[in-house]
Order: C-alpha cells, then structure tokens, then sequence
C-alpha cells in the first residue's frame, strides 16, 4: 500500500524536450507569437519615440600629414606610415584634459572634461590618415558648436605639444537636421524581435512546467505513486458501442479546445456486454492492482477524485464499481461530490434522497438506496445540495455510517468531488482505505497533479494509485494494463467480511 510518504509533486527523471513537440505546440499558438511581436514593436517604436530624447551628430575629418618631405614628388610609404602613427598619437592629445577644457572655456560650458569625452569619439578613418572627431548630443546647435571648437583648437594643440606634422580641415562639421539616435525602424525590430522571443519563452516553460501527462510511463517515471491501469478513450471505439457520430465530432472537438476538460455523459461510456475487450481488460488490470493494495487493509472503503472536474472520474468510479462486481463482491457505489453530483444523471435517476438527507437525519439508507441498479452494485446518490458539505462529509455521522455499510459490504467506492476544485474529498481521507487518483490523458497537467498530491499528503491522505484515462491505443496494449500492470487476482481476491 501507498502511503503519503511515497507522494512526490518534483520530478524524478525529467523528460527530454521533444523539439518537434514543442514547434507543433508553437504552431498551436500562432496567434499569441503574433501577438507578441506587435507589442513588442510598439513598444520598441513608443520608447524610442516618446521616451528615449533624441541625440544628434555632426563631425569634422581633419588630415595628417608628416612634415618631413622626401626628395621625391611622390608620397612615399614612410610619409603614409609616420602620419597613421602621428593619427593615434593626436587622438591621445585631444583627449587630454588641457584640450578638453580649452574647448569648454572657448564655448562656456558647464560640464566636466569627463561629461564632454562621453560625447566625443575620435577615430581613424580605416586606418588611414584621417582623424575624424564625432560629437553627439541632445541639442543639434551644441553638437557643431563641439566640433567647431575642436577643429579650431586642434591645429594648435597638435603643434605646441608634438611639434610635427600638419592638419588640414577635410570637412567641416554640418549642423544636424534629424536626430541619430534612437533609431525608430531599430528599435522598433528590436522590440518585435524581443516580443517573439518573450511569447517563445512563455511557452517553453508552459510546456515545460505545465506539461499535459502523455501516458502511463510519465506518470511512472515523474511520481513515486503507482501507476493502477489505463483506459482507453471509449470514443476510439465508437461504431462498436454505437456512438453518433454528432457525439464523436462534439467529442473531438472539446478535447482539443474546451480548456474545462468537458466531457459527453453517454450510456456507451459504462461496462456492458458491448464493451470492447481492450476497455474490459483494462478494467480487470485495475481491479487486479486494487485488489492487491487492499489485501492488508482492513476495509474495502476506496475514494475516487482527480484533480479537475472532468477527468473521467466519475465514469471512472462507476466501471470500477461495475468491475469489482464482476468478481461476485458486492458493492455500494456513493455519489459524495455533493456540490455537483451527476451519477445520477448518468442513469436518469431522482436525486432527492441521498446522503446528505440519510447523515442529517431525515431520510434511511434502506429507503434512499438504488438496490442493483447494475448487478452486484447498489447505488447511493448525494442528495439534495447541502450548504456546508465538507463539513457534513467529515462528520462523526458520516464516518460511523461508512464503517457501518462496510460490514455489509465487498467494496464502497466514493465517487468524490474534484481536489484542485473543492477539499471536500479530503474529509474522507480517514475512514478511506485509499485514495486514487485519476487523471486525464493529454489534458490533465503535471502541475494538476502536483498540487492535487500535495493537499493529499496534507491531509495524511493514503494514496493507492493514478489511474489515467483516455488513454491513446497507439502506444501499444492495455491488457492488464499498458506497462504490464496487474497481479492475476481473480475470484479469491475478493475481500472477506467481519
């Protein structure tokens, strides 16, 4: 038996990413990657347009020339050689402080030498001659008045300090007309760019940290929580169990875009005579593996709750009702999910007697239970909508008449409401033998799972097993379960009385 202590929320053995997978998931969400790159433009156009102050640039070209001159007419590669050093040796001399604050005392400016270098680059022109002083600022008159300033004082400056050499004005600096800096088309690709990767990003760890379960050997490999059987999607057997096809296309179309999981209540959806072997088998795997986790437990009372509605859980408790009948034990089958009970509607029965009526007191088991409604299963439904039933759930009266009905009975399965939804399942935890869990094939999460599992172990919940349906037959089997599942318990694993 499973017991808290066994229930993991981290993975175990974390999968490998599945590009293809997650392209394919991408693909899916065309809409929101579009999404993504026209906010992120529109930011990248407002910031640079609205927030970002402008800057503008204007420069001077100034050339040097070595001041020895050869025999010959010609320029000759020393000359070339001596000017390009000359070149790096000026930038070192614009950028001393004395030039620096020579051009803000001419022009009067109130910064520092160290404010006036970060507008201020000097270069050489790939990597000849020519040495170019490039000036950007906030205001177009003050970047040309920068570059005048240096123009002027260069010349100057070069001469008393290096003593060698000429400079010669190559062009003179312009007054700037449109700013250089932000760049609007740039920053406007930037954002769009950074909007995709951003939607890119979200969906990765969607897909990563709320991953759907795939199949059983996910559930095996991520939890330390047995894996009691899979069954398949009974919609992949519709001609045999007579589905319309309006129902099978409804279904198709919810499972793959109703984010609540819905589900179509059909009578082809319960164990008869016309289910497909794959479906039966699966069952009596499941019975099988039940059947050995409560051989040391002193009562046949198991809680059956997944973590979202709709997961199949309750056409999950029924067949698993049905199943364990087919032993020759007998069983009561109890709708507790009294929020939203719907076994009932299940076989178009009255709901008004229940358990809510018979644990307050105003109505009998005897009087209010569905004798054999299927055979070797007598059914209780919830009752009337009951204003505190988490509280009436774990009521002294309501655990003394489960203990009551276990005397008399093989197996009690309680049919209970969703854990993510509502705790009212987790009040029965006491008086349970044990609690499986059952989860949706490529609907139900990692992340409903792990939160599911957490409130179970904060409430010393015993947890027996998944059980996951609609499963995919592609994968392979489901005999006695798709991983080879089951303990070959037949007749004598029925459970004694007393």
């Amino acid at each position: 038996m499973t017991t808290q202590n066994n229930v993991t929320t981290g993975a175990q053995q974390e999968e490998e990413f599945d590009v293809l997978k997650f392209l394919l998931f991408l693909q899916k969400r065309l809409k929101l990657l579009l999404l993504g790159l026209i906010l992120g433009a529109l930011a990248g156009w407002a910031l640079s347009s609205f927030v970002i102050h402008p800057k503008y640039a204007s420069f001077v070209d100034l050339y040097i020339t070595n001041s020895k001159k050869t025999n010959t007419d010609s320029v000759e590669y020393n000359d070339i050689n001596a000017a390009q050093k000359l070149v790096n040796t000026y930038v070192v001399i614009l950028q001393s402080s004395q030039v620096t604050q020579d051009v803000l005392d001419t022009l009067g400016l109130d910064m520092t030498n160290e404010e006036l270098l970060s507008m201020t680059t000097f270069s050489s022109v790939q990597n000849t001659e020519v040495l170019r002083i490039n000036v950007e600022t906030k205001d177009p008159q003050l970047t040309k008045d920068i570059c005048d300033s240096y123009m002027k004082t260069a010349q100057s400056a070069l001469n008393s300090v290096v003593g060698a050499g000429s400079v010669k004005v190559i062009s003179e600096p312009e007054l700037p007309q449109k700013p250089s800096s932000p760049s609007i088309p740039k920053f406007t690709a930037i954002g769009a760019l950074l909007g995709l990767m951003l939607m890119v990003g979200v969906s990765f760890l969607s897909i990563r940290l709320n991953r759907p379960v795939s199949d059983e050997k996910m559930l095996s490999e991520r939890y330390s929580v047995p894996v009691l059987g899979s069954v398949p999607d009974f919609f992949q057997f519709s001609k045999a169990l007579k589905i319309s096809r309006k129902d099978v296309k409804k279904n198709q179309k919810l499972k793959a875009n109703n984010p609540n999981n819905e589900k179509i209540i059909t009578p082809a959806t319960i164990l008869n005579d016309n289910t497909p072997f794959q479906i039966r088998e699966a069952y009596n795997g499941i019975r099988s593996n039940i059947l050995f986790s409560l051989a040391n437990m002193n009562n046949g009372i198991i809680l059956v709750t997944s973590p979202n509605a709709n997961d199949l859980k309750t056409t999950t408790s029924i067949n698993l009702a049905i199943a364990m009948a087919h032993i020759g034990a007998r069983v009561l089958l109890v709708d507790c999910d009294l929020r939203n009970p719907s076994i009932y509607r299940q076989f178009k029965l009255s709901n008004q007697k229940g358990i809510s009526r018979i644990i307050t007191g105003f109505d009998k088991f005897d009087t209010s239970v569905y004798k054999d409604l299927m055979p070797g299963v007598d059914f209780l439904s919830a009752g009337p909508v009951t204003p505190r039933p988490s509280e009436l759930l774990g009521s002294s009266r309501m655990i003394e008449f489960l203990k009551r009905q276990a005397y008399y009975y093989d197996f009690i399965i309680l049919d209970t409401s969703p854990l993510n939804s509502v705790s009212d399942s987790l009040a029965l935890t006491s008086v349970a033998a044990g609690m499986i869990l059952v989860a949706r094939e490529n609907k139900t999460t990692v992340n409903d799972i792990d939160k599911a599992l957490n409130s179970i172990k904060m409430a010393n919940g015993k947890i027996m097993g998944f059980i996951l349906t609609d499963a995919d037959l592609s994968g392979g089997s489901y005999g006695y379960g798709k991983y080879g599942y089951g303990y070959g318990y037949g007749e004598s694993g029925k459970k004694k009385k007393g």
